[in-house]
């Protein structure tokens, strides 16, 4: 049996989509690179610019921000996105975009194994012996780490991975039309949570520019296509397309910046994403064509 179904229109609509969102968000991390700024100033501009385009983009779509409605789920979700940016941003600039994005990779199954704990939802042993083998991989990585500052950036991405897997959780028991509601909440939120802390006026404009084009075009552009991209292919497929973020995110930071990844985050990259790819493949395989009522 083939991973993808035929190539309907609706496929190569999703598989369109989520290329693009994959693509796009791969550039993120390099963006946050290039901005010279502490944490808690990158996370209030970014959180704020996501939230603000966010609820223009609703505006302009004639929807309505969904609060009241949103629900215990809603604000699991909401909360779980602005821990996601922190433990992000943190990450990133604590340690290097390959441990980032190698260890975030495992988010997927991070996400089954929270979903048997809290959703009490069936885990195959194919999963578990995946959950176990990818926590080889990243202790892999941190045995490189172990010694050097690496380590706390090791952790914030550990965190990151951990909070992405909640709030796809979360969000699977959300209505779809709750989402970008959720993500302006999200993001204002994180603004709201660094802003104490937090410099905005003190960014220079060389800054700012990077800023601008993370808050109102990567972040909140990569969101919706990788969510369209989801009602049109299956999320198994979805899975291995988004592990292209971990190849491409690291590559751009060394094309652009000369930051070259550590030999044994490539040995334990190349584990979690082995297994990564093949257990989405095998979920991919054992489920049939979705077909979209569009």
């Amino acid at each position: 049996m083939t991973i993808a179904p035929r190539a309907s229109p609706e496929y190569s609509r999703g598989l369109l989509l989520t290329v693009s969102g994959t693509v796009l968000v791969s550039f993120e991390a390099l963006f946050l690179r290039l901005v010279d700024v502490d944490i808690w100033t990158v996370i209030w501009w970014r959180g704020l610019l996501l939230g603000v385009t966010t609820l223009a983009v609703l505006a302009m779509s004639g929807r309505s921000l969904h609060v009241r409605s949103l629900g215990a789920t809603g604000l699991a979700a909401i909360i779980a996105f602005a821990a996601c940016v922190f433990s992000f941003v943190s990450a990133v600039n604590a340690t290097t975009v390959a441990n980032t994005l190698v260890i975030a990779s495992a988010a997927p199954l991070f996400a089954a194994l929270q979903s048997w704990l809290f959703l009490r939802e069936r885990t195959t042993r194919a999963t578990w012996g995946a959950v176990i083998i990818v926590f080889v991989g990243i202790a892999i990585i941190f045995s490189g780490s172990l010694r050097t500052s690496f380590i706390f950036g090791d952790l914030f991405a550990l965190a990151y991975a951990g909070c992405l897997a909640a709030y796809y959780v979360a969000l699977r028991r959300c209505p779809g039309d709750h989402l970008l509601s959720i993500v302006a909440c999200g993001g204002l939120l994180s603004g709201l949570l660094a802003w104490p802390l937090a410099m905005p006026a003190a960014v220079v404009p060389g800054d700012l520019l990077p800023l601008l084009v993370l808050g109102v075009v990567i972040v909140p552009a990569s969101t919706m296509l990788l969510s369209l991209g989801t009602r049109y292919i299956p999320a198994p497929h979805v899975t291995l397309i988004m592990m292209l973020e971990m190849v491409l995110g690291p590559f751009w930071v060394w094309f652009i910046l000369g930051e070259i990844p550590p030999y044994i985050t490539v040995l334990g990259g190349v584990l979690i994403l082995m297994t990564v790819v093949g257990h989405s493949y095998a979920s991919a395989a054992s489920r049939p064509a979705v077909q979209s009522d569009s």
